[in-house]
């Protein structure tokens, strides 16, 4: 059973500015990890804050640094109903965004500010 989600981002900010502001998710809980622990799970000897933010039972598990990451075909898909909302309000605040439109619903791409791009996708009642 999946319990979180762990991303990196570079700048505190994003915390409101984009996933409080965009996606809806709220502050849980905020700790830091010191350097040694940082050393001997991460392999990196900063001292990193981390939140964990929720939103609907999904739990993201947020780092808070400079150093960059590569990502390729990383991304966490989200469903939302109405999701075109979020999708409009991540261009209303400048974000990166795309739209891959299908025949019967589109599905949103919205990007922060650190690269981690997250698919939207909207829920359907049965």
């Amino acid at each position: 059973m999946l319990l979180h989600v762990a991303i990196t981002i570079h700048s505190l900010k994003e915390i409101e500015d984009f996933y409080k502001e965009i996606l809806r998710f709220t502050v849980q809980r905020k700790f830091s990890l010191n350097r040694e622990t940082s050393q001997k799970i991460f392999s990196t000897e900063e001292v990193v804050e981390v939140y964990l933010m929720e939103h609907q039972s999904v739990q993201f598990e947020i780092f808070i640094s400079r150093q960059k990451e590569k990502k390729l075909f990383s991304h966490v898909c989200l469903a939302y109903r109405q999701a075109l909302i979020i999708y409009e309000k991540a261009i209303s605040l400048g974000y990166r965004t795309l739209v891959k439109s299908n025949k019967e619903n589109n599905t949103y791409f919205v990007w922060d500010k650190s690269g981690n791009m997250f698919e939207i996708k909207e829920i359907h009642s049965k």
